[in-house]
C-alpha cells in the first residue's frame, strides 16, 4: 500500500488498554504465562508534519527537526523538542509547567533514530525548512489522547452532581478534560504508559513508511509482513517502556497493547542489555529490537473470551503501590525458594485451568450453540454456588465448564490470598475478599477477581447477561465498606491498529 504523504497527513495509531486476568507475579518468569485480556478502551496518538513556528524554532539548526507535543486532557500539558538528525539527539526546548515527560522523550528520541536509520532520508526531509515567507519550521504535531476510562472520572461525574454509574459515564464527552495534571491524575490500572508508548511508536513508524499503513489497519493480521510490523513494533516499544521505566519488566501490558487478547510469556531481558546500556548506539537499538533477533523469545497465543461472556471492570478508590507489592513478593519467593516453587506450581495449574475452560467454552459454542446458549440462560438467573447440582442439565458440556470455571477462579483466588500472607501484601485483602464475594452471589457471574498484582484498586467480574452485569454494578454502587464504581470498557481482541482520522474530531482539532 502507498505509504501516506509527509505533508500535512495525519497519522493516527491507536493501542488498548489490558487486564491480566490470571498470571500476577508469574509472569516475570519465563517459565510460566499470563492471561490478558485487551480492552476496547485505547489510548491515541496522532502525528501530522506542520510548519512549527514556536520562540526559539527559527535558532534551529538545520539538521534539527522541532516537535510540538500535547496532551490536551491534562492542564499544563504540552512539550517542545527539537531531534537531531545528525547525531540522533533529543532535546527538550520547553514545556507547559517547566517539567519533563521521560515517556515522550525516550519514545521520540528511540522511535525518531530508527525511523532515520530504516528510512534514510525522510526524517532528514523536516529539517528542511520550509518556502520562504511560510513563518516556521517544519516539524512534528503530536497529540497524545486516552478514552475517559484510563483515567478515575469521579471528581469530574461530583462537580456535576452526578452519581458514580455507567449511565453517568456514558453522558461524559468522549476524552474528556481531566481537570488535573498528568502527575496527579488518578489512574485506572488500564495500562496507560504502556499503551502511549505502543500508540506513539506505531504512529511515527508508520508515518515515516517504516511500517506499512496497511499492516496495521485491521486487528492482528497474519500476513508476513503484518508480522513483521507488528513484532517491530512490539519490540521497539518494549525497549522504550523499560528505558523509561529504568528497569525491565514483565511486558504484559506492551504486549497487550500491541496484541491485545492473548496468552503471554514473557521474553528474556537479555535481549535488551547492549540497547538499554547508557553508550548504545541507534545501531544497537536497531539490532536489539530487530524482528529478525532471535532473543525476543517470548509467546503470544491469540485468546478470546467466549460468546455470551463480558468482562466488566470497575474501579475501587483506594490505592496500592504496585512496585512495593512486586519487591515483597519477589523478596519473599527468594527467601523461600521451596515453598515459593510449591506455590507457584499450583498458581500455574490453577491459571492454566482457567485458560483451557475458556478455550472449550469456544469450542463448545461452536459445536453445539443450542446446548451452549441452553446452559448459558439457565446459569444467567441462577447463583454460580448452585450451578454445580444444577436439575435438569446434567450431559451439557457448556454447564460443566462454566460449573468448572467457578472453581478455577476460586481455587486461583484463594492461592493468591496465601501468596499475600506469605509475602505480607494486600495481594486480595479482606475487604476485596467481601467484595468480591458478594459478586460471586449475584447470579449470572461466572468469575470475580483482583486483576493483576492485586491489591486494592481494581476488581474484574465475566457476566453472563446484561442483566448480571446491572445487578453487579448495584453491587458496586451500594457498598459502603469501600467507593466502588464502573468503567465502561470491555473486552477486545485487537491490538494497535491505524485509524480513519475523519472518526476522531477530540483529537484532530488540537493538531
Amino acid at each position: 500500500m502507498t505509504q501516506p504523504s509527509l505533508d500535512n497527513a495525519v497519522t493516527l495509531a491507536s493501542a488498548p488498554g489490558k487486564v491480566l486476568v490470571v498470571g500476577g507475579y508469574l509472569v516475570l518468569e519465563h517459565a510460566y504465562s499470563g492471561l490478558v485480556v485487551g480492552t476496547d478502551a485505547c489510548l491515541y496518538a496522532a502525528v501530522q508534519t506542520q510548519v512549527l513556528d514556536f520562540p526559539g524554532v527559527d535558532s534551529l539548526s538545520k539538521s534539527d527537526v522541532p516537535i510540538f507535543v500535547v496532551s490536551p486532557q491534562f492542564t499544563s500539558a504540552w512539550w517542545k523538542y527539537s531531534y537531531n538528525t545528525k547525531s540522533s539527539t533529543l532535546t527538550q526546548l520547553d514545556s507547559a509547567d517547566g517539567g519533563s515527560n521521560n515517556f515522550v522523550q525516550v519514545v521520540l528520541k528511540s522511535t525518531l533514530g530508527l525511523a532515520n536509520a530504516y528510512a534514510p532520508g525522510k526524517v532528514q526531509d523536516l529539517a528542511t525548512g520550509c518556502a520562504a515567507g511560510c513563518g516556521g519550521r517544519r516539524g512534528l504535531k503530536i497529540v497524545l489522547s486516552a478514552d475517559n476510562d484510563f483515567y478515575s472520572q469521579r471528581e469530574t461525574l461530583a462537580k456535576l452532581g452526578a452519581g458514580l454509574s455507567s449511565e453517568s459515564l456514558r453522558s461524559l464527552p468522549r476524552m474528556c478534560e481531566t481537570g488535573t495534571t498528568l502527575a496527579n491524575v488518578h489512574k485506572t490500572g488500564l495500562g496507560s504508559s504502556a499503551a502511549m508508548v505502543s500508540s506513539l511508536v506505531a504512529a511515527i513508524l508508520v508515518h515515516f513508511g517504516v511500517v506499512s499503513h496497511g499492516d496495521l489497519q485491521s486487528g492482528r493480521g497474519g500476513e508476513p509482513s503484518q508480522v513483521r510490523s507488528r513484532k517491530l513494533i512490539h519490540n521497539v516499544a518494549q525497549y522504550a517502556h523499560c528505558l523509561a521505566q529504568g528497569k525491565v519488566g514483565s511486558g504484559f501490558d506492551v504486549s497487550a497493547a500491541v496484541y491485545g487478547s492473548h496468552v503471554y510469556r514473557r521474553f528474556s531481558p537479555a535481549v535488551l542489555e547492549t540497547a538499554m546500556a547508557e553508550c548504545s548506539s541507534i545501531e544497537d537499538i536497531k539490532q536489539a529490537t530487530s524482528p529478525d533477533n532471535p532473543g525476543w523469545n517470548s509467546d503470544v497465543t491469540p485468546v478470546s473470551i467466549p460468546p455470551r461472556l463480558v468482562l466488566r471492570l470497575a474501579d475501587v478508590d483506594a490505592g496500592s503501590n504496585t512496585p512495593s507489592m512486586a519487591k515483597k513478593v519477589l523478596q519473599w519467593q527468594k527467601a523461600n525458594p521451596k515453598e515459593a516453587s510449591d506455590l507457584w506450581s499450583k498458581l500455574n495449574a490453577a491459571n492454566t485451568r482457567i485458560r483451557f475452560i475458556w478455550d472449550q467454552l469456544n469450542e463448545a459454542s461452536n459445536a453445539d450453540g443450542a446446548d451452549y446458549d441452553a446452559a448459558l440462560d439457565w446459569c444467567a438467573k441462577h447463583k454460580s454456588s448452585e450451578w454445580k447440582s444444577a436439575p435438569g442439565l446434567p450431559n451439557s458440556q457448556t454447564h460443566r465448564l462454566l460449573a468448572e470455571l467457578v472453581e478455577a477462579t476460586l481455587d486461583v483466588r484463594a492461592l493468591q490470598r496465601q501468596l499475600g500472607e506469605h509475602a505480607q501484601v494486600p495481594i486480595e485483602p479482606p475487604k476485596q475478599t467481601r467484595l468480591l464475594d458478594a459478586c460471586m452471589e449475584v447470579p449470572g457471574v461466572c468469575m470475580a477477581a483482583v486483576p493483576g498484582a492485586g491489591g486494592y484498586d481494581a476488581i474484574f467480574c465475566v457476566t453472563l447477561s446484561p442483566a448480571a452485569s446491572r445487578a453487579v454494578e448495584d453491587v458496586w454502587s451500594s457498598w459502603e465498606e469501600m467507593s466502588v464504581g464502573p468503567l465502561l470498557a470491555n473486552q477486545a481482541s485487537g491490538g494497535v491498529c491505524i485509524l480513519d482520522v475523519a472518526a476522531y474530531p477530540e483529537i484532530t482539532s488540537h493538531l
